[in-house]
């Protein structure tokens, strides 16, 4: 896998974060903190979406493997594109362990853009873990015009997306960027459903950011009725199944544009994170974190999955701060690249 030279090192002991333990905590064994409780689970998409899907399968899973055995409430909280369940999460549910979300990939990321909405610091959050390193196309309704990516150099396609910051914004502008496509962004749809309703009734031409797992899952009847065109793919590799679409990566002409694409899609090599807040014990952390590892890797977890056609390629906690702490790290004038196709600029 070809990545930018600062997400080659993953220094995963030396980016552990450090929490420090209330009394209360240390008096309490963290194997029994979890009886007879429940965690929240807060999905940053609608009910039916990608993240919404993924998060579900987890914690019917994941209870099993955390001592205690507890059960997981889920909340879908769509505002702001996603950003509600972050700031929920981060700011205001309990920092005890028994909260937990997800939300779209792109969001920690956001105070890099200069995004206010998102008030949270993502080295400060615990990172437990994600379900699928994501591979993001761009597709057109089968009854717009849009056949090929080298339609989209010719005449201006609509496509759907939640905010200015959300992974099919970003996917769109980038390759206006350094492929010369003209995507314009039809953006305020609360999530991928919405999306994607919206493509069905006509009210946009595609959508730029539709991860391909989230295609063959969920919506496999729009490729066996020939019903999307795939465009062009967007990762640091391509999916194994579509190896004809071409990648962003094969569309730039200068290192620059390479760097900025390569910093632009990484987020999706953490495809569908999950998240605490900051400072919960570190203990209680572990604990979240060794039961997501053993869920990823429990037989039941991974037969429901393949029934749902939901990929699978797990990432731990550690891989995913490391990966979040390198992308904090990136040359600043590639950072400021970034913001101005994030914020249209």
């Amino acid at each position: 896998m070809k990545r930018l030279s600062f997400f080659a090192t993953r220094a995963v002991i030396a980016l552990a974060p450090v929490f420090f333990l209330s009394g209360a905590a240390r008096a309490q064994p963290a194997v029994d903190f979890y009886k007879a409780k429940q965690i929240e689970m807060y999905l940053g998409s609608s009910v039916g979406g990608g993240y919404d899907q993924y998060g579900r399968l987890l914690g019917r899973h994941m209870a099993k493997h955390i001592p205690g055995h507890p059960q997981f409430v889920f909340k879908n909280m769509t505002g702001g594109g996603g950003r509600q369940a972050i700031n929920y999460v981060y700011n205001v549910a309990p920092s005890d362990g028994t909260s937990m979300g997800t939300t779209l990939r792109t969001i920690p990321f956001d105070p890099l853009y200069g995004e206010s909405q998102t008030k949270i610091d993502a080295l400060k959050m615990g990172w437990i873990g994600s379900l699928n390193s994501e591979v993001s196309v761009c597709v057109a309704w089968h009854s717009s015009p849009f056949k090929t990516l080298e339609d989209t150099l010719k005449s201006e396609i609509l496509m759907g997306a939640s905010g200015p910051t959300s992974n099919e914004s970003i996917n769109a502008r980038l390759l206006n960027v350094v492929a010369g496509t003209k995507f314009k962004l039809i953006q305020g749809y609360p999530g991928s459903t919405e999306v994607h309703l919206a493509i069905e009734r006509g009210e946009v031409h595609g959508r730029c950011g539709f991860g391909w797992d989230s295609i063959v899952s969920r919506y496999k009847e729009w490729l066996d009725e020939k019903k999307i065109h795939v465009l062009v793919q967007l990762g640091l590799q391509k999916h194994p199944d579509i190896p004809e679409v071409p990648s962003v990566l094969d569309l730039v002409k200068t290192v620059e544009n390479r760097q900025l694409s390569e910093f632009l899609v990484a987020p999706n090599q953490m495809g569908r994170p999950f998240f605490t807040p900051p400072g919960v014990p570190l203990e209680r952390l572990q604990i979240l974190r060794k039961a997501f590892d053993e869920t990823t890797r429990d037989p039941l977890f991974l037969a429901d999955a393949k029934r749902q056609g939901m990929e699978i390629s797990a990432m731990t906690g550690e891989e995913v701060r490391a990966l979040v702490q390198s992308l904090y790290e990136t040359p600043p004038n590639v950072v400021e690249i970034g913001k101005k196709i994030a914020s249209g600029g």
